[in-house]
């Protein structure tokens, strides 16, 4: 996804790094020598080595949500509508609702496609990683 001559070997794949969009920032500043202001407080952090080519395994774990809510963007419906909340920590990624149902477990280093979920074997895991997503969500700013 990224082409940049004479920086970026062409044709190179890496499969450890993780970023996610609030990334871009902070990573593309560093990438131009651009310091951002003191009072910058983004949830982004500086993955530029990734970014250079450089493979770099994420050392925190990532947040978001879908806005599947009751509130805007209510689609889709019916059986594909996923859990509106997600948590990705190392090789574990859970999917669940603002209000703690419907917990979903992956594994995504094995399975990719998110095809088995494993929540019902692994409920210590679960448990530790919604008590993280509901902080997480809770000290969110809400819609109204």
């Amino acid at each position: 996804m990224i082409s940049w001559p004479g920086h970026i070997t062409p044709g190179t794949t890496d499969e450890t790094s993780v970023l996610s969009a609030l990334d871009l920032l902070p990573s593309l500043a560093k990438i131009a020598g651009v310091k951002l202001p003191s009072s910058y407080r983004g949830d982004g952090k500086d993955r530029s080595t990734a970014l250079l080519g450089k493979p770099s395994p994420r050392n925190m774990d990532m947040y978001w949500e879908y806005g599947r809510n009751d509130i805007a963007f209510k689609f889709p419906k019916g059986r594909d509508k996923s859990p509106n909340l997600a948590i990705r920590s190392g090789q574990w990624k859970l999917l669940m609702n603002s209000d703690g149902s419907n917990a979903q477990l992956y594994n995504i280093q094995k399975d990719q496609n998110e095809s088995k979920d494993l929540a019902a074997d692994n409920r210590k895991i679960v448990q530790g990683l919604k008590t993280k997503l509901d902080k997480w969500w809770t000290s969110l700013p809400k819609l109204k």
